[in-house]
């Protein structure tokens, strides 16, 4: 049955990556914009397009009792309903989430998310564009969360952001706040969680559009997390800060990418006795149709 499971997993994460490299080489060519690996940028895209991205995640969290790792593949579509407005579907599966202990290992499918991306401002000047956008989005409690590692929260949150960003063809600045407002899943209501993001790229080598474009990034991320709360009362061992610093690469060839980073905590303060992040990592590939 376990080999079945795999088997299946497997197929389907190769059907996928298939498709998309098909829609690579049957679509007209369209340029992509730059955003960073873990932040979130203004860029939208084009009316009646679709960006397909597929991406692989790990962490791992030490501290206290055994490791725990998380390992993820995610797959998001994006729609320009507009050319300032953008659809995303986020489906998490979470097929390595691995404990090493007497709770053993699961996986499934996570908490989906939807979001909307409003860009209100974009300013072009002769080799430089300024813009920026609100953020809007939910997240569905389709995780099993009842059993233990649990794949979701069992709640209903939501997604307020706000991001901006300058680019040109040697430099690129990107700024974003988030707020995601936690209600309550089964007994537990996990703390609200506030984000910042500051990111900054170069591109080494100048080259033609058409010809494949390296972009060196480098990201401060902040996580701040509120206590949770269970029948009414606050967990003492949940919430705190976390600072990291990620550096990335961003690889394209006219209208797909390959991205890439890690996150390196540099500050952890944790509330009572709680694990804390040894390191993030993100792989994706991405295509625009």
């Amino acid at each position: 049955m376990n080999a079945l499971k795999k088997f299946i997993r497997t197929g389907s994460l190769l059907s996928l990556f298939t498709t998309m490299l098909l829609l690579l080489s049957l679509s007209p060519t369209k340029l992509l914009a730059h955003e960073p690996i873990f932040g979130l940028g203004p860029n939208t895209i084009f009316k009646g397009g679709f960006g397909i991205e597929t991406k692989y995640e790990k962490e791992l969290l030490t501290g206290v009792d055994e490791p725990e790792r998380t390992t993820s593949f995610r797959a998001e579509i994006m729609y320009g309903v507009t050319g300032d407005l953008a659809v995303t579907l986020s489906v998490p599966t979470i097929f390595g989430y691995t404990k090493r202990d007497s709770e053993g290992s699961r996986s499934g499918i996570g908490d989906i998310s939807f979001r909307t991306k409003y860009r209100f401002w974009r300013d072009d000047k002769p080799g430089v564009q300024d813009a920026a956008a609100v953020i809007i989005g939910i997240k569905l409690p389709t995780g099993d969360y009842e059993n233990t590692p649990a794949l979701g929260s069992g709640s209903t949150d939501y997604l307020f952001a706000l991001a901006a960003a300058r680019a040109s063809r040697r430099w690129y600045y990107f700024g974003n706040v988030r707020y995601r407002l936690n209600t309550k899943g089964n007994t537990i209501q996990f703390g609200n969680l506030f984000l910042a993001d500051a990111a900054f790229g170069v591109r080494p080598w100048l080259t033609e559009y058409l010809k494949p474009d390296l972009v060196v990034m480098v990201e401060l991320n902040w996580e701040s997390r509120q206590r949770s709360k269970t029948e009414g009362q606050i967990m003492a061992n949940s919430g705190g800060d976390r600072l990291f610093l990620s550096p990335g690469i961003f690889l394209t060839l006219r209208n797909w990418a390959i991205k890439g980073g890690v996150q390196i905590p540099l500050w952890q303060k944790m509330n009572g006795s709680q694990r804390e992040t040894d390191y993030r990592y993100a792989l994706a590939i991405e295509v625009h149709v």
